[in-house]
């Protein structure tokens, strides 16, 4: 097969794939460069960080933002500014957003170098709700606030969902103590191991750790949303170190469970 012809198979494959995806969205993009950038992540950009979905991503954060404390303000007329506050850290944390993400089906579609793909960049959780969050910008951007709100709707419909049926359970640095303390008879503290943007507009990265170990991480506008963000990932891994948990046994200790806890560590 000629180069020529490669190049020809190539962009056939990529169109086919692009209409494919806004199907699944359901969204006809005007422009679709902006679509193809919110799928590339930095490893296949690195000669220019600027055809990444970095700078989307930045947007997205935002307009998925406030498309969720919107619907959770009309949802709730009741409930307080704190209450508020948990529950879109539920929305907007890592583990939900990727969740989302793996229900469209992004990872398909994600373009990375061969390394990261590898390493499974494409089923990575931050890798795919950073993505996510891409893709709300680029069909904000292209096809504005409506269509972008509806997106974010049908994709977070059941995260949502969950929060309408559930809100009590949102609050998961109390439920996350009230588990670690039946099964280890130990509390988690919470650090902020980083710090990243302007002062005005901060993201804050918090770590959960029980004894020496970290077992969940999360990031938020806030340190009080990264340490709930952290909790509801302490929460998603608890069963996988801690199967015992799921059985509702609470005479557990450190020591039965150091090695699988140490696949946190990395």
């Amino acid at each position: 097969m000629s180069a020529k012809e490669t190049e020809i198979l190539e962009n056939s494959s990529e169109e086919a794939a692009l209409t494919k995806l806004q199907a699944l969205l359901g969204v006809q993009f005007r422009d679709l460069a902006l679509l193809k950038r919110a799928l590339t992540h930095r490893s296949a950009a690195a000669k220019n960080h600027f055809e990444s979905n970095e700078r989307l991503e930045f947007l997205g954060d935002s307009v998925l933002g406030l498309v969720v404390c919107e619907t959770l303000f009309r949802l709730y007329p009741q409930h307080s500014e704190g209450d508020l506050a948990k529950s879109k850290a539920y929305v907007v944390s890592e583990t939900a957003l990727a969740e989302a993400a793996k229900r469209i089906g992004l990872e398909e579609f994600l373009v990375m170098s061969v390394s990261e793909a590898a390493s499974g960049g494409r089923r990575r959780r931050s890798i795919l709700a950073d993505a996510f969050e891409a893709i709300i910008a680029a069909v904000y951007l292209d096809r504005g606030i409506v269509a972008a709100r509806r997106v974010v709707r049908n994709a977070l419909l059941e995260t949502l969902h969950a929060v309408v049926i559930d809100t009590h359970r949102h609050d998961f640095k109390s439920a996350l103590q009230e588990r670690t303390q039946a099964a280890l008879r130990q509390a988690p503290l919470y650090l902020i191991a980083n710090e990243e943007g302007q002062e005005h507009d901060k993201t804050f990265l918090a770590e959960a750790v029980l004894g020496e170990v970290i077992i969940g991480t999360g990031s938020g506008k806030s340190k009080k949303e990264a340490e709930q963000a952290a909790a509801l990932d302490a929460l998603n891994n608890l069963p996988r170190f801690l199967p015992a948990m799921s059985d509702e046994r609470a005479e557990i200790t450190i020591d039965d469970t150091s090695d699988a806890m140490g696949d946190f560590r990395a």
